[in-house]
């Protein structure tokens, strides 16, 4: 079993040792002093608001075995002394990938739509065929993704890692880390673009992924996204791609909705066809599957057991996941993607809500964040396609989200609201039985408190 002791730590941070104490070897790595267990390795990481170095002594009282800091004046205490924190923290987390983790397949995905639902996806796929470990909830940036790999088992045979960013230069750091055989970029659409001065780049952001990825390694692409040209341009390595064209690795050749089922057919290169099903509404979950068959290929595993692996997939809540719910005892369907929003997820949500027939379909739609000087026009945007879906009625919130309310056309307006609470408490007025329901908006709009008055059947 892996222990992390001095020498291995000093190896992997470049740091230094402080003090004479010896320190027995610790099993984990813990850079939160409210889970610390005794025998851990403290990292005291800093940040705009907190300071782990304030919470030394917290540490070594609940059994620290020893601590990395960027200050070495606590003499007395077992330490170890680096320049920067947050990148010891990487670099012990690469330490561990290539020299504990040396069977695993590293397979980073990343993108502007779609990344969590193909991370979870590829987790429940994989877990078929060995011990898969992945990122919890959105522990996807500098310091969730290195915690990630940290507490992946000695034995695991696929780590799968997302990867987010807000800004250039983030992604580079997340790929040097994990040093990926496999990466997936889904898609570039606009989202947090209010750090970047154009989609493009955002795409050469994204392109990022390649940084730190093994010389035999593989990018796996949407054909069907704009910059698909410029990724495999730029690559300079193998390329597989998934998409609903026939020049695509995998493809897409059928689809249709079935009892709250997704049917598929796809085809991989000259394979037979595979048929299989999926747990959700929405048609954008087939990008997920796709890349996910490709990815099962790549790794040499049998496609056959793709089907009973995917039975077994279940959307992550608030990203669109379709409940059975109550609402003062009237029933309706309950669409939750409620976590995020931007223009193109927002278009998926408002196309699979218009999927539904002889139903009232009503949009509970707040703010999308995080677009910088063009928010009013992403969502004026959405107009012409709430009318293209046949939305029955809208109810806004934000200030963003007023924009569009002006311009909705008068039988199918809601009500606009300030918040969220304003919503809440308006829901009565709002619910009718039968009612498909969408509730969505940017996590910042807190939209999932409108999805936790429902009472959610399954």
């Amino acid at each position: 079993m892996f222990k992390w002791n001095t020498n291995n730590i000093i190896d992997a941070t470049g740091g230094r040792k402080v003090g004479s104490r010896n320190w027995v070897h610790s099993l984990n790595i813990s850079t939160d002093t409210r889970s610390i267990k005794e025998g851990d390795v403290f990292i005291a990481l800093k940040g705009k608001n907190f300071d782990g170095h304030d919470f030394l002594h917290e540490a070594f009282l609940k059994g620290a075995a020893a601590a990395v800091v960027s200050e070495g004046k606590y003499r007395n205490l077992p330490l170890i002394v680096v320049q920067d924190t947050l990148k010891a923290l990487h670099g012990v987390a690469s330490y561990y990938i290539r020299n504990v983790l040396v069977s695993a397949k590293v397979i980073a995905i990343t993108g502007s739509v779609g990344k969590t639902t193909t991370k979870d996806m590829l987790h429940t796929v994989l877990s078929q065929y060995g011990v898969s470990h992945v990122n919890e909830g959105n522990l996807n940036n500098n310091i969730g993704l290195p915690l990630t790999v940290l507490k992946a088992p000695e034995n695991c045979q696929y780590l799968i890692l997302e990867m987010g960013m807000n800004k250039a230069g983030e992604i580079k750091e997340l790929s040097k880390i994990s040093n990926p055989d496999i990466a997936v970029i889904t898609n570039v659409e606009p989202a947090h673009v209010e750090k970047f001065s154009s989609l493009l780049d955002i795409a050469q952001a994204k392109l990022e992924v390649l940084y730190g990825i093994k010389n035999n390694g593989i990018l796996v692409l949407n054909g069907d996204n704009k910059y698909y040209d410029y990724f495999s341009l730029h690559a300079n390595r193998d390329v597989i791609s998934f998409g609903k064209d026939k020049s695509a690795t995998a493809h897409l050749l059928d689809l249709i909705r079935n009892d709250g089922k997704l049917n598929l057919k796809i085809r991989l290169n000259n394979n037979p066809i595979i048929n299989c099903s999926l747990h959700a509404q929405g048609e954008h979950f087939a990008y997920s599957v796709l890349a996910v068959a490709v990815v099962v290929q790549s790794l040499g595993l049998d496609l056959s057991k793709l089907p009973l692996a995917l039975e077994n997939f279940s959307v992550t809540k608030g990203r669109g996941s379709v409940h059975k719910a109550k609402y003062n005892g009237r029933c309706v369907h309950l669409i939750d993607d409620s976590y995020n929003a931007n223009p193109a997820s927002m278009k998926a949500a408002i196309r699979t809500l218009g999927t539904y027939s002889n139903r009232r379909k009503v949009a509970l739609l707040g703010d999308m964040l995080e677009l910088g000087n063009e928010s009013v026009i992403f969502h004026t945007k959405l107009l012409d396609f709430i009318l293209e879906c046949s939305v029955s009625k809208v109810y806004t919130v934000g200030k963003f989200m007023l924009e569009l309310y002006r311009l909705l056309p008068s039988n199918i307006k809601g009500t606009h609201f300030i918040d969220t609470n304003q919503l809440k408490s308006d829901l009565a007025n709002i619910v009718q039985n039968n009612d498909v329901i969408l509730v969505k908006g940017s996590r910042g709009m807190k939209m999932d408190l409108i999805v936790e008055r429902f009472i959610i059947e399954y």
